[in-house]
């Protein structure tokens, strides 16, 4: 489906659109040779649950029976990303966080939402409208604006650097990522409160999908870590919600990410990923 949205050149329709061919030879070139795979495995904030850690585990495993090498990725400056979308100030020792503002969703006040919902004519619901509440006195000059825009392309370069030094034991530079979708498997609706582990991509602009690996089993995933003390009150209220009675039998899904503009390669790799879990 990716392939023929871009064979169908949506840049003669969009002038938002990169004019950039479907390249069949990187898709390939990711299928042809032992991979480097960097792992995250937690972002430092919020701790995953046992499943996923479970299910991860097995996945890093199985890829590097297969023949790939898998290294662990450094996540210094995800903060800074998750600082640019997300105004934090929480009570840790090296972190602090609770959301307070979503410094780009409010940026305008929120008049933008405000006044294409009034067109519809529908209510809002409910993690919308408490946005919007939110932003009454938040929106920004345009000064400002482009200060946020300078501080995430600072934190965009230094992460593209940081990419660019990285080196595996075997001298090689990392292919793709793979890490947790979510610190938890699905939950009760409105019951979503992190989603670090996918906004820190948005900000940089990186490739990422994601494919099911596994789920929930009650019988390998009893231990609630009694002795776990939560990191800061939104890893707190995330280990709350582990709950294998409401949890067992749903999926379990892991991120595949590349670079920006990265697509060919991110698919090549889900590719070669799933044939390795299918096997």
């Amino acid at each position: 489906m990716t392939k023929e949205t871009i064979n169908a050149k949506p840049w003669l329709y969009d002038a938002q659109v990169h004019m950039l061919p479907w390249r069949q030879d990187q898709y390939e070139e990711m299928q042809s040779r032992p991979l480097v795979i960097g792992v995250i495995s937690d972002d430092g904030v919020v701790k995953v649950h046992p499943p996923i850690e479970r299910v991860l585990q097995e996945v890093r495993e199985k890829i590097k029976a297969a023949g790939h090498e898998v290294v662990p990725w450094d996540v210094s400056g995800h903060d800074d990303c998750i600082h640019i979308m997300v105004w934090l100030n929480v009570n840790n020792p090296s972190l602090v966080l609770i959301i307070s503002q979503d410094e780009y969703y409010l940026a305008d006040g929120c008049e933008d939402i405000r006044k294409e919902v009034a067109i519809g004519g529908e209510p809002l619901i409910p993690h919308v409208q408490a946005l919007v509440d939110r932003a009454a006195h938040t929106a920004k000059s345009v000064y400002e604006y482009w200060q946020l825009n300078r501080r995430k392309l600072a934190a965009q370069q230094r992460q593209l650097q940081k990419w660019n030094d990285f080196r595996s034991p075997s001298g090689h530079s990392v292919d793709i990522l793979i890490s947790p979708t979510m610190p938890h498997p699905a939950v009760r609706h409105r019951g979503c409160k992190w989603v670090g582990y996918t906004k820190v991509w948005n900000v940089l602009d990186y490739t990422a999908l994601t494919i099911p690996a596994g789920v929930v089993s009650k019988e390998l995933d009893q231990a609630q870590l009694p002795q776990y003390q939560p990191r800061n009150d939104i890893d707190r209220w995330n280990w709350d919600q582990y709950d294998l009675d409401i949890m067992k039998d749903h999926t379990v899904s892991i991120q595949i990410i590349g670079r920006r503009l990265d697509e060919e390669r991110v698919l090549g790799a889900a590719r070669v990923i799933e044939q390795v879990l299918r096997a």
